[in-house]
This record gives C-alpha cells, sequence and structure tokens, in this order.
C-alpha cells in the first residue's frame, strides 16, 4: 500500500472556498480503481491549513490517480484558493 499525505493552506479568508472544491471532488477519487482512502481534513485551531490522507493499493492506482481527469479539474479548481506550494510526502505502509 502507498500513502500519500499532502499539506496546503488556503489564502486568507479562501478556506471555506477550498473547502467547498475539495469535498465536490472527494467522492470521484474514491471511486478510481484502487484508491482505498481518500480523505481530507481542516486544522481546528488553524482553519487555513487542509490536510489530506490517501491511500492507494499499488503504484498503479497511484499512477491512474494522477492521470485521472478529475484530478487535474480539482487542481485547477483549488488554484485560486491555495496559498503557497503544496507539500506532498509518499509512504510504503509498514
Amino acid at each position: 500500500m502507498i500513502v500519500i499525505a499532502a499539506f496546503m493552506k488556503a489564502k486568507d479568508g479562501k478556506g471555506d472556498d477550498l473547502g467547498e472544491v475539495i469535498k465536490s471532488f472527494a467522492p470521484r477519487f474514491l471511486k478510481d480503481p484502487g484508491c482505498v482512502a481518500f480523505q481530507a481534513h481542516r486544522r481546528v485551531d488553524r482553519p487555513n491549513n487542509f490536510f489530506f490522507y490517501e491511500k492507494y493499493e499499488n503504484d498503479e492506482a497511484l499512477k491512474y490517480h494522477a492521470s485521472a481527469p478529475h484530478f487535474k479539474e480539482m487542481s485547477i479548481a483549488m488554484t485560486p484558493f491555495v496559498d503557497g506550494k503544496v507539500e506532498i510526502a509518499m509512504y510504503n505502509e509498514v
């Protein structure tokens, strides 16, 4: 299993907008082949900060995720609301 942890920050005043974009796309990822989990979280004490936890069965599933049309659509939709660079880390499940 491959786990992705991603962190992003919304621009000031845009946290709700970013959250809505994420909520609208998340169900599509859960239907992708090999996607075991796709969960987004919003930090309680810093509501502009978001954390993604994603889990894929194998490399092929992760490649599909990265090339899926809805991945590109979500990236475009989030761009006006994201502040700075998204931090992404990949892990192998132990």
